[in-house]
């Protein structure tokens, strides 16, 4: 293995500020290869399976040593990735535990888009005058929040992250200051309906982190009914947000308030994927007791296609851990329903 510099951080990093994603992420490469840590970036963790089939305890020692050499690598790598991100940034990889899961997740939302390197003017001041609300919103001072907000009445408006997030999407996307999140719904202002750059409400985003209570006091202060069905720039009600991120509780919750939205999507006139994709978010997500619930209320789903030709069929064959051990033809447990006077049995 070559030689890696022992202190990486002694080399001085770019720090991505959300503007110029492309050109960062370049320069963070050819960072990780002279740290000999872009395989473990870009593929992640090889997976090493099950070592108890190794005939010797040597051979088990070595293996154990060269997972744990890897885990350390990855955690060197996502540590460098934190520090290499300015603070408004910070909170969008703060959840991730892998160095590929962080790196992944700054390339989705910025490769790409135009939008992430143009930033106006204001949105630049007012990124440097709310920074200390940032920041106090991150480490939970309810105090310097709630006197910061009633000195400057434009806060709670106010755009404060280069994501274009307000104080109240910081609050619920950190998961961890719910107690911020609840003052900030006692101000009148528009907060509840503005979205991000990304055109994500408070309630996306408390659909993406998974942050039940949050959304809770949403929906509670939310007299319009509005957000749930409400789409961001991808097209995507946070009941699809929170399937796509694996938030089980907060599928669970959102589900049993988008009814009428999944009926209307479902329908034969005016279908889209929505209602299909959720079906297949839930099996890829492995939550195959929600996905029979979805199939057995909207029948129809089970003999449509996603607009790529993919079935929900072929989204369970591809799940291996949808049958014990990886072995086809032994379902974790099935339901029959009827579609058309027909019998279909779903393996889930």
């Amino acid at each position: 293995m070559a030689e890696r510099n022992s202190n990486p951080l002694a080399v001085p990093m770019p720090i991505f500020s959300g503007e110029k994603y492309d050109i960062w992420s370049t320069k963070m490469k050819t960072y990780f290869l002279s740290q000999t840590l872009w395989n473990i970036v870009n593929d992640g963790i090889p997976s090493f399976g099950n070592n108890s089939h190794l005939p010797d305890q040597f051979e088990q020692k070595k293996l154990k040593e060269s997972q744990d050499a890897e885990a350390s690598q990855d955690a060197e790598a996502l540590f460098i990735l934190q520090q290499a991100v300015d603070e408004n940034i910070f909170f969008k990889i703060s959840g991730a535990r892998t160095a590929k899961g962080a790196w992944d997740a700054l390339k989705t939302e910025f490769q790409g888009n135009p939008q992430s390197t143009a930033l106006s003017d204001q949105d630049r001041e007012n990124c440097k005058k709310y920074l200390p609300l940032y920041k106090a919103i991150l480490k939970g001072d309810l105090d310097f929040v709630n006197k910061f907000c009633h000195e400057d009445k434009n806060a709670l408006e106010a755009r404060i992250t280069v994501n274009l997030d307000t104080a109240l999407h910081v609050a619920v996307g950190t998961g961890k200051t719910n107690d911020i999140v609840k003052y900030l719904l006692t101000k009148e202002s528009t907060q509840l309906s503005q979205q991000n750059k990304e055109g994500n409400t408070a309630l996306s985003v408390a659909a993406i982190v998974g942050n039940y209570q949050a959304a809770q006091m949403i929906i509670h202060k939310d007299k319009h009914g509005g957000l749930v069905t409400c789409p961001n720039n991808s097209g995507r009600i946070p009941l699809i947000e929170a399937a796509r991120h694996g938030q089980k509780e907060m599928v669970e919750y959102l589900m049993g308030l988008s009814h009428g939205y999944l009926t209307f999507a479902t329908s034969t006139r005016f279908r889209n994927d929505s209602d299909l994709s959720l079906v297949k978010l839930l099996i890829t997500a492995g939550f195959y007791d929600l996905a029979l619930v979805s199939l057995k209320k909207y029948k129809s789903l089970a003999t449509m296609q996603l607009s790529t030709g993919e079935s929900l069929l072929s989204a369970i064959a591809g799940k291996p851990s949808a049958f014990p051990s990886g072995r086809r033809g032994e379902p974790k447990f099935w339901g029959y329903f009827d579609i058309d006077d027909r019998e279909y049995l779903i393996l889930t």
